[in-house]
């Protein structure tokens, strides 16, 4: 029976169709966040799965059928396809995505979601989530803001929403469990809870992961089953051999399977080799020239001979992939290529177009060494297999034999360099080098394509700007890094679009032991990073960031840098409830600002003005708030505004000041919503609450009086 019948068809029905190092927009005491799309989240490499042409791809019937009756056991909810590197989890996945799309599109029973995530090496859980939310057509405006464990009890409800059934391909899950780089170690503590969800009952839903190795040490009274991906049948090996135009005798063919163990990778790098080198089947396999390669790791084996037969052009492309860590389009590989911050055709390469590289490009597909991917804007992009790429920058100043005789070099080092030095700090230097071309690529792409930084309100026109302090985290340029950062407002942009993850691993890579910086910049990195810390939950860290941030700050006589770092602290103590203390930081922030930064004067107030609400001191939270809207009209922005004109209005409506407070929250709610603020989900609940207690008639009589005294009453807090 199929899964889709054994979930009784529930799969059937319609084709759904701060100014400075801080900012109030994300402080005030109800959470809340912007909409959220996947155009507004990071990491995700592509949300499409990779083509499956029958041309060039095994279709593996079996394989794909025994993945879908595991899925279609009413007692699972998630299945993980996992094997080594190479074995083929990706294109099982795609094949059997690809299976349900063609079923759905024929008006068979299938899933009425489906979504397609590949995952990257900076990808955070909260991204993840709300990818899927948005696949799956469900709005949690507040998903960003909340704690872990609400983000899944959200995710859970959507996916078991009766006749909403989805299945979730989460391809490349690996890179969440086991990170390229160790950055994200700082506020994971979502990832245990997504991976307790994955063993709940998901309703009609399904998710399918794959990746190296299972999390789970035993899946027997689980939800969750294991699809191990080993090596691929005799007669699919064959198959395969010949569908990658390798011509010989069955006795040939299977001895070629049996070397490769089944593996399908090393059976595609065949016949790449083969391709590539000329050399004909039979001496492959029989002269004693090559018998090495089939001793050992035979994949690494094969990678290294094709790195030695790539031609030039094959050559520098395959280098300028290495250093990406994303999907790049061709533009990106012939700056790179180019290393003169123009698109131009390489030196010593004679052509005048992109066509020959295409052509390589394309070949290189064919071959199966380089993958491609559409981004979210449709454009095909091409990215490494990983396999692939791990040995390149292993090897990055050994060129095939065909670099030198034609003068090509390494990405950022001269030929004399690579030939005279091949230390590991000479490849060091080298990839160095490389990143720093790869930040001016992204420097390129922030001036082609970013709109101007008042215009920002996506994460989407923001992520050029992100790859360019990557990559020169990667180049050594940390100081660089962190100008860039705070320059382009990146910290206050990405904490009001909510991307906290995304910020912290940010602020990890220009930190000891990634990254170094001076003393002061170090101070006040290391205290935002423990603000955020807080945001998510975190507190623990978030404590003791803080307070190495102050040793810092302290011990450097950087009165500015502490006074911002004590607010910050106050902040947590805040969201812990402890009021008193938080308090106490805040007067100690106060005094040593002496009012010299209006906006830290500003985040300062009107935290004491939430813990005075609190404290039902009424009028030294009015007197709190009133004093920090009087500053934030002084200040650029408008964000802190209409946070602070949120919790003026609530004060009001507490000491029983309704049309007062209706007045400034219409107010509040215009600004916000015009600005796209995170915050005002919250707001828009109240008002919804207001309305159903009142009446749909009454307060619509309430918002026409409130408008109409807005002006008197805001005269009484604004000059």
């Amino acid at each position: 029976m199929q899964w889709e019948e054994q979930q009784q068809r529930n799969f059937q029905g319609p084709q759904a169709t701060t100014r400075n190092v801080y900012n109030l927009a994300a402080q005030s005491g109800v959470p809340g966040s912007r909409p959220h799309t996947l155009l507004n989240t990071f990491g995700i490499y592509a949300t499409t799965p990779p083509p499956t042409d029958p041309q060039v791809i095994m279709q593996r019937a079996d394989e794909v059928n025994t993945i879908q009756r595991m899925l279609s056991d009413i007692q699972t909810s998630s299945v993980m396809v996992i094997g080594n590197p190479g074995a083929g989890k990706s294109t099982l996945a795609a094949l059997l995505y690809h299976r349900l799309q063609l079923a759905k599109q024929a008006g068979l029973p299938a899933p009425r979601y489906m979504v397609w995530l590949t995952l990257g090496t900076y990808t955070a859980l909260p991204d993840v989530i709300a990818a899927i939310l948005n696949g799956i057509e469900v709005s949690e405006p507040g998903l960003f803001l909340l704690k872990p464990e609400q983000q899944i009890s959200v995710l859970l409800h959507a996916l078991r929403r009766p006749l909403e059934n989805a299945l979730v391909v989460l391809d490349q899950f690996e890179s969440l469990l086991h990170p390229e780089s160790e950055l994200a170690a700082v506020g994971r503590g979502v990832l245990p809870l997504f991976l307790d969800m994955l063993q709940a009952d998901l309703g009609a839903s399904r998710i399918l992961l794959t990746g190296y190795q299972s999390p789970y040490e035993n899946l027997e009274q689980t939800r969750v089953r294991s699809y191990l991906v080993s090596r691929i049948s005799i007669p699919e090996g064959l198959a395969l051999l010949q569908q990658r135009g390798v011509q010989g005798s069955p006795e040939e063919l299977s001895l070629v399977w049996q070397r490769c163990t089944g593996q399908v990778f090393a059976l595609v790098l065949f016949g790449a080799l083969l391709k590539l080198s000329g050399i004909s089947l039979s001496y492959l396999l029989n002269s004693p020239d090559y018998q090495p390669a089939w001793a050992g790791d035979v994949t690494t084996n094969f990678i290294a001979s094709i790195y030695n037969f790539l031609k030039p052009a094959q050559l520098a492309i395959i280098r300028a992939l290495s250093l990406f860590m994303e999907p790049v389009p061709l533009e990106g590989i012939m700056m790179l290529i180019a290393g003169n911050g123009a698109i131009t055709p390489p030196i010593g390469i004679d052509t005048a177009s992109y066509a020959p590289f295409e052509r390589e490009i394309y070949l290189l597909t064919q071959l199966g060494l380089v993958q491609t991917l559409s981004n979210t804007a449709s454009i095909s992009c091409y990215i490494l297999h990983p396999l692939l790429r791990r040995y390149v920058l292993e090897h990055y100043l050994e060129g095939g034999k065909h670099s030198s005789a034609n003068g090509l070099s390494p990405i950022g080092i001269s030929a004399s360099s690579e030939q005279s030095n091949t230390s590991t700090e000479a490849l060091n230097v080298a990839l160095a080098a490389g990143h720093m071309k790869v930040a001016s690529y992204y420097k390129h792409v922030i001036h082609q394509r970013c709109p101007p930084r008042e215009q920002r309100q996506t994460v989407q026109d923001l992520e050029p700007i992100v790859s360019v302090i990557r990559h020169l985290c990667l180049a050594w340029r940390w100081q660089q890094a962190c100008t860039l950062l705070f320059e382009e407002g990146l910290h206050e942009s990405l904490a009001q679009l909510g991307a906290w993850s995304t910020l912290i691993g940010l602020y990890a890579a220009l930190l000891p032991p990634f990254g170094s910086l001076g003393k002061r910049e170090e101070g006040m990195v290391i205290s935002q990073v423990g603000m955020l810390c807080g945001r998510i939950g975190d507190y623990q860290y978030g404590i003791a960031y803080l307070e190495q941030a102050l040793a810092i700050q302290r011990q450097i006589a950087d009165q500015s840098g502490e006074a911002i770092t004590l607010a910050h602290q106050g902040e947590l103590l805040r969201m812990q409830g402890e009021y008193e203390r938080a308090r106490k930081s805040f007067e100690q922030a106060m005094m040593l600002n002496k009012q010299q930064n209006l906006a830290l004067q500003c985040v300062i107030l009107y935290n004491l003005g939430l813990i005075y609400q609190h404290e039902r001191d009424y009028g030294r939270a009015l007197s709190c708030y009133s004093e920090a809207l009087k500053l934030s009209y002084k200040l650029p922005g408008q964000y802190d505004k209409g946070v602070i004109l949120t919790d003026l209005g609530l004060l009001l409506y507490e000491q029983g000041q309704p049309q007062e407070a209706l007045a400034i929250l219409l107010a509040a709610l215009k600004l916000r919503q015009m600005l796209r603020d995170p915050g005002v989900s919250p707001l828009l609940h109240f008002l919804n609450t207001l309305e159903q207690k009142m009446g749909a008639g009454a307060y619509a009589l309430a918002c026409q009086h409130a408008l109409e005294m807005q002006r008197q009453v805001f005269s009484r807090f604004v000059p």
